[in-house]
């Protein structure tokens, strides 16, 4: 008799709302540190840097119409663009070992909270994408979904910074 008043207390706003957002906190936590032990974040850095300047060079010599730059820059083309796969493979392999476990956690949360239920108020509406034909609605209850999302969006910046994990500088 006891178990599922504690159960119901622990799923409704503010309580289920700081869960969540510890949630979302300790996984962006997570998923930093995953990254940095498996991925090498200066050369990720050095290369998107390389490319970016490589793009730009590349845009100029085609708006200036200067032929002779933009053939040798299209000799170095295919180098460039090894060199983005094998970033863009690198970090593939680093969410895959972070992803397969995260997607178990997230359907026994869904079922411990609910998807439907209300898991904070906002103080405004906020425009949400759903299933309706109109595409879009204001709300200001946010269920389980959309508070995980805004909470994660919310704290990754801040834990990429803290761990180093960035990829802008």
């Amino acid at each position: 008799m006891f178990e599922p008043l504690v159960a119901a207390f622990l799923i409704q706003p503010p309580i289920a709302t700081l869960i969540i957002a510890g949630l979302a906190m300790f996984v962006n936590l997570a998923s930093s540190l995953v990254r940095k032990r498996f991925t090498d974040i200066e050369k990720t850095k050095r290369i998107q840097k390389e490319v970016r300047e490589f793009n730009t060079e590349l845009r100029k010599a085609m708006m200036s119409k200067d032929k002779e730059k933009e053939a040798k820059l299209k000799k170095k083309q295919k180098k460039m663009n090894e060199m983005q796969m094998k970033m863009m493979t690198q970090n593939l392999r680093t969410s895959m070992y972070f992803m397969l476990p995260f997607f178990g956690v997230w359907w026994i949360l869904i079922g411990a909270f609910g998807y439907d239920t209300i898991m904070a108020y906002s103080p405004i509406a906020i425009p949400l994408l759903t299933s309706d034909p109109f595409g879009i609605i204001y709300s200001a209850k946010l269920n389980f979904f959309w508070w995980y999302f805004i909470s994660s969006i919310s704290f990754n910046g801040i834990i990429s910074k803290i761990t180093g994990t960035g990829m802008t500088d």
